[in-house]
């Protein structure tokens, strides 16, 4: 069943390649608008089914996608002979993303008054 002509590697393209785009690119874009989107419900008070469950949605999503590829596909590189840890992954690549998307929320409302 295993057929080494769809192997990942050659489906996706270089591996590095797709890790690069995967940590530098769609993380952080996620992370932002997934900030600014919770933001946005928190603050602006209309608490209604649809759009509960939308935040629930995108929060649980973020979530899961930071544990299962940022947080747990770094875990076999990591060692104690390298700088980087697991910590400093998810910082950089999520934690200060999503900080910045709410920011950018916090200052819209504050340029729209």
């Amino acid at each position: 069943m295993n057929n080494p002509e769809l192997s990942f590697s050659r489906s996706m393209g270089s591996n590095s390649l797709s890790t690069l785009f995967l940590y530098y690119m769609l993380s952080p874009i996620l992370c932002a608008f997934s900030g600014f989107h919770l933001t946005s419900y928190l603050l602006v008070g209309l608490y209604t089914w649809p759009r509960t469950s939308r935040t629930i949605v995108l929060t649980l999503g973020t979530l899961i996608f930071v544990y299962e590829f940022i947080f747990k596909s770094q875990a076999p590189q990591f060692d104690s002979s390298k700088a980087w840890t697991q910590g400093k992954w998810v910082l950089y690549t999520s934690l200060i993303p999503f900080v910045c998307g709410v920011v950018t929320f916090m200052a819209a409302v504050g340029f729209s008054d």
